[in-house]
């Protein structure tokens, strides 16, 4: 099965929100010259900053906008949290100890 390219999947969601090139950049903050040039196809890589701006406006997933399919991972928002926290968590790992050197620190 042939993965979807970034291109044809933006098309299809300006398509299908039925939304201009101009309305998508200035709800995004992205330049319209970097959303017609990842519309056609001619920008070899994209910045991560403007791939979440992108999924963030068409409510798509990352996956889903750079492949065309979602991942199967769950995603943070379907894990369960309990009632005192609830939103995103950062975590910092200095070092990771291996279960085979006995014992935990």
């Amino acid at each position: 099965m042939k993965k979807a390219k970034l291109n044809e999947i933006l098309k299809k969601l300006i398509d299908d929100k039925g939304v201009k090139l101009a309305q998508v950049a200035k709800a995004t903050g992205i330049p319209a010259s970097t959303v017609a040039s990842y519309l056609h196809g001619k920008k070899a890589a994209y910045n991560p900053d403007h791939i979440l701006a992108l999924s963030d406006y068409f409510n798509v997933t990352t996956d889903f906008l750079l492949s065309g399919q979602n991942s199967k991972l769950n995603s943070l928002n379907s894990l369960k949290t309990s009632e005192v926290f609830s939103g995103w968590l950062k975590v910092k790992i200095e070092r990771a100890i291996p279960d085979d050197e006995g014992g935990s620190k």
